[in-house]
């Protein structure tokens, strides 16, 4: 479970990489489009507000990703990103399952959804590699 749960943030933190590129691009698309308007909108304002999204969250995904690594190494070290995901996982099951009832399941959030529940399985086999689920007297 270690070996999958370091594979799975190794995943992330290229995510991550890949999402900093990209807002950076947006950023910088964001300074040069000035005047030019898409629906009424100034293209600098979409372009600053999604590179801003994608950059908070390459951040936030980095962050993750390095404690899951940081947890796979040592289950001791585990107790952050098996509590953020576990929290993670729950929240997105249930919008999965709110989206899927009312018929409009989108690929992408499916495909997200699946891999936030494998990081959470993988954290919860870890977690109990110490001996936190055992029974107490």
């Amino acid at each position: 479970w270690q070996v999958w749960l370091k594979r799975l943030c190794v995943v992330m933190i290229v995510w991550a990489v890949l999402e900093l590129v990209f807002g950076a691009a947006f950023w910088a698309v964001g300074s040069v489009a000035d005047g030019v308007r898409v629906a009424g909108v100034e293209l600098r304002d979409i372009a600053a507000a999604v590179g801003a999204t994608a950059l908070v969250s390459a951040v936030f995904n980095l962050a993750i990703g390095l404690l899951g690594i940081r947890g796979a190494k040592n289950p001791y070290k585990i107790t952050l990103f098996f509590w953020i995901t576990f929290v993670d996982a729950m929240l997105t099951a249930w919008a999965l399952a709110s989206s899927v009832s009312a018929g409009t399941c989108d690929l992408t959030s499916l495909v997200s959804g699946l891999f936030v529940i494998a990081l959470a399985v993988c954290a919860w086999q870890v977690r109990g590699q110490t001996g936190y689920f055992d029974a107490h007297p």
